[in-house]
């Protein structure tokens, strides 16, 4: 697990966060471990707030174009994320409603 992200985004949302776990709501599995800063709903998911598992939290190293990312699916085959472009410049997945569950983890 990579460790929390403390830059100029974490700053600025008045430096909260909590981690959350993204679950499939198919199959209940685990896809990935999120630091999710300030507050507000959970609406897409930061390449560079992704801590595990390595596989994913690695692509904010590798990709730098959104058109070279797929979407974020669950083992199961259930597609969770849909590749964007925010417009701060950050490549982030758009979340599918009704497709995850999130569950707070312990800091």
């Amino acid at each position: 697990m990579r460790e929390i992200k403390k830059d100029k985004y974490f700053r600025d949302r008045q430096s909260t966060y909590i981690i959350l776990g993204i679950h499939c709501a198919k199959c209940g599995k685990e896809v990935l471990l999120y630091q999710k800063d300030g507050r507000g709903g959970l609406k897409r998911l930061y390449l560079n707030r992704i801590l595990a598992p390595e596989s994913i939290a690695s692509l904010q190293d590798k990709v730098e174009r959104v058109k070279t990312l797929s979407m974020l699916k669950c083992e199961c085959g259930v597609d969770i994320g849909i590749p964007m472009l925010h417009r701060e410049g950050r490549l982030a997945f758009r979340l599918i409603p009704g497709t995850y569950s999130k569950h707070k983890e312990k800091k």
